[in-house]
């Protein structure tokens, strides 16, 4: 069945994704609750979300970084494998205070002059992303506060971060599928969605561009602290990302 308000609610939430690189996914994930079933809402929401993120990468292929994008998916991988033996029983109450106490800790935390070199550090993301978004539906600020400290342009991170974000997502669809999730009874909705997102990344990566690049970190930085804030206070209060 169709739902307007979530066909909206995915056009907007990857529209402003595309403009500012982070927290249309977890907007979108918390409107969904009263929509569709509990069980439900990650294996769709990761099929959506997927579409958006390939739609915005797809529109800005030429500042993709794949030195960054590689390890992360092969720590994408690994974070998938590991999770699929786990997902119906990890308890998952402490995973949203882990993310929200790390993305804070790496946006505000001054780089160090002479910093101990971290082996294969997305790597380590990437796994660490994947398995914690089978579990809490969103992990995506998780990748984006390491690539700030990249130094990469606006248009490069908002594209790395958007084909990491496709990866993860396409490796946690194939597991949902491989678990037995029935995707076949939300297909129109989610093929709603997915022309919604994907019509967002447009409009969005054309609106970017009259961002100037000063407020636009300023902005990525105050908005990554406010999703980890209300992924720390969910965790704490016992609400769902």
């Amino acid at each position: 069945m169709l739902d307007p308000f979530l066909i909206a609610a995915s056009f907007v939430t990857s529209a402003c994704t595309a403009v500012v690189g982070v927290g249309g996914g977890t907007l979108l994930i918390s409107v969904m609750p009263g929509s569709l079933p509990i069980a439900a809402i990650v294996p769709v929401h990761g099929v959506v979300q997927f579409a958006s993120n390939l739609s915005r990468a797809a529109f800005a292929h030429r500042r993709i970084q794949w030195r960054l994008v590689r390890p992360f998916v092969l720590g994408a991988a690994i974070g998938a494998l590991a999770g699929s033996f786990f997902v119906e029983s990890v308890p998952t109450e402490w995973l949203p205070i882990l993310l929200g106490s790390f993305i804070l800790v790496v946006t505000w935390l001054p780089r160090p002059r002479a910093m101990p070199r971290i082996p294969a550090p997305f790597v380590q993301v990437g796994a660490v992303q994947t398995f914690a978004s089978l579990f809490v539906g969103i992990a995506g600020p998780l990748n984006v506060a390491p690539l700030l400290r990249e130094g990469l342009s606006r248009d490069e991170l908002v594209a790395t971060d958007a084909a990491m974000n496709t990866s993860l997502h396409g490796i946690k669809v194939a597991t949902f599928v491989v678990l037995g999730f029935a995707y076949a009874e939300w297909l129109p909705l989610i093929g709603a969605m997915v022309v919604a997102v994907s019509l967002g990344s447009w409009v969005g990566t054309h609106l970017r561009a009259r961002v100037p690049e000063r407020p636009f970190r300023f902005v990525l930085r105050w908005l990554l602290t406010a999703l980890a804030i209300r992924i720390l206070v969910r965790g704490l209060t016992g609400g769902a990302v």
